[in-house]
């Protein structure tokens, strides 16, 4: 404790005291009007008691950047995947650490947590990335309750902003046969064969073994996708979820495909003269190692500029397979299991532009198997 220097004036002693908060946040007290010069340092002393006891001595309290370092990484990173972790982090260093970094943890509020949203979104982020957000902070409050930090989480009194669902516009099906064709005997006919006709995402493809594959029994199981971790590079993990990890059934026309994919890959091993990379690997670069997704991307683009259709992305193949499966009349059950997804609702959530058209075609087969008779 600096005892600050007691002055005197007409009125008696006085003094200026200078305190320092937790939050580095300066404190200025004046007192005056003291008689003696000891009741001004009494007064000085039980003031700084005070301060101490109600401001600066807790030692429970923690700033809100070393909370969530500490959160992140003993509780979350060992929750999630590898690549979650390392994209998740990046989203905490560069969105939200440097928004509630000057912050005591005990001291932010739903109302600051509100205007972190407000002000995301007015960067131009997207609904959904401020959610996750949300979700990233209420994990990590949620953590501060059970480590006895603080007693309320300000994140349940926030609000997240709604998900705006961006409507899903693949390609009609004349479209994709032009696509097809265009594709047709090239070497990446079959990638795009399995994406169309599985649904697959991108990294679960090219992570596809041959071991994954009954090409007798026409069943593809996903086991692992492939995926870029920073300091390792391209690697295969295990698919993230229960329901990632599926079975799917293919068609001859697929089977017959990957057939013929294989023989060709079979050619490029012996061309290559003993220096082709034997792992296994369904779609791999022309040596056998783990194909890069930029130059399967930078492929599909040159691809779809020659087939003359509109651009979409490799993930838009995949809803592409869901919008034409689901307008056959196939149930929305079958298609989400398909796909990976962890419930149906998700499925009939981003294919909702489809079921006007289901519930039409769905109709009509009510009446005629009511009225066939008469309408014949």
């Amino acid at each position: 404790m600096r005892m600050p220097k007691i002055n005197k004036d007409k009125n008696g002693y006085y003094f200026r005291a200078r305190f320092t908060d937790s939050n580095g946040k300066k404190h200025q007290k004046y007192k005056s009007g003291f008689k003696r010069k000891q009741d001004a340092i009494d007064c000085y002393i039980n003031m700084y008691q005070t301060y101490q006891e109600e401001c600066c001595n807790d030692p429970l309290r923690e700033p809100f950047n070393e909370h969530i370092r500490k959160w992140f990484n003993s509780t979350y990173k060992r929750s999630v995947a590898e690549t979650t972790a390392e994209t998740r982090w990046y989203s905490i260093e560069k969105h939200i650490l440097p928004y509630f970094h000057n912050q005591m943890l005990d001291n932010i509020t739903a109302r600051m947590i509100d205007e972190f949203y407000n002000d995301k979104l007015d960067e131009g982020l997207a609904s959904k990335t401020v959610r996750e957000y949300h979700n990233l902070l209420n994990r990590a409050f949620t953590q501060a309750i059970k480590w006895s930090l603080i007693k309320e989480n300000p994140v349940n009194e926030a609000t997240p902003p709604k998900i705006q669902t961006k409507e899903v516009t693949p390609w009609t099906k004349e479209q994709t046969e032009t696509f097809l064709r265009l594709v047709k005997e090239s070497e990446d006919e079959a990638f795009y064969v399995v994406a169309i006709f599985t649904g697959m995402r991108r990294g679960e493809i090219l992570g596809l073994k041959w071991e994954d594959i009954d090409l007798y029994q026409g069943k593809i199981h996903v086991q692992r996708s492939l995926a870029r971790v920073k300091g390792k590079g391209l690697i295969l993990k295990d698919v993230k979820t229960k329901k990632s990890k599926r079975q799917i059934a293919i068609s001859p026309y697929v089977v017959f495909v990957l057939k013929k994919h294989r023989e060709k890959q079979l050619s490029w091993s012996k061309k290559m003269n003993g220096e082709f990379i034997e792992q296994g690997i369904v779609f791999s670069a022309m040596n056998g190692n783990l194909k890069d997704p930029n130059n399967q991307l930078r492929q599909f683009n040159k691809y779809i500029k020659q087939a003359g259709v509109p651009k979409v992305t490799i993930h838009d193949l995949r809803h592409l397979h869901a919008t034409l499966m689901l307008k056959n009349g196939e149930n929305p059950k079958v298609v989400s299991e398909r796909l990976g997804h962890s419930r149906v609702g998700i499925t009939l959530d981003i294919y909702s532009h489809v079921t006007p058209d289901l519930q039409d075609e769905a109709a009509l087969r009510l009446e005629k198997s009511f009225f066939q008779k008469e309408t014949e």
